[in-house]
């Protein structure tokens, strides 16, 4: 049996994008279909940890850009000084990346 919860946020991902920031149409499909592929990933991982935790942040702005921030950690792991380009430590994570929405446009990266 997995240990852990799926954010409870995903339904209102999208509720505080500007109205003119939002996806439409073949767009918007994509970025829930990014969210569902993500999640599903990221539960593949989890199921291999031995304690799980499966983040997805609240989108932050970065210029033109809204991210929603992923990762699934393994809190068995040992927590060592190793970080990223980001200043975020990585000694833990067995998954991560972003869903990136700018001008209406979705993308993922890993």
């Amino acid at each position: 049996m997995l240990k852990f919860r799926v954010p409870s946020h995903i339904p209102s991902m999208l509720n505080d994008i500007p109205p003119e920031d939002l996806p439409e149409g073949e767009q918007e499909a994509k970025f829930w279909k990014s969210v569902a592929d993500e999640l599903a990933t990221m539960i593949g991982y989890a199921s291999r940890a031995t304690e799980p935790e499966i983040v997805l942040s609240d989108f932050r702005k970065g210029g033109t850009q809204y991210l929603w921030e992923f990762c699934v950690n393994d809190l068995s792991m040992t927590r060592k000084g190793e970080y990223n380009f980001h200043g975020q430590n990585t000694s833990q994570w067995q998954y991560a990346g972003a869903i990136c929405l700018e001008n209406g446009r979705v993308s993922t990266h890993h």
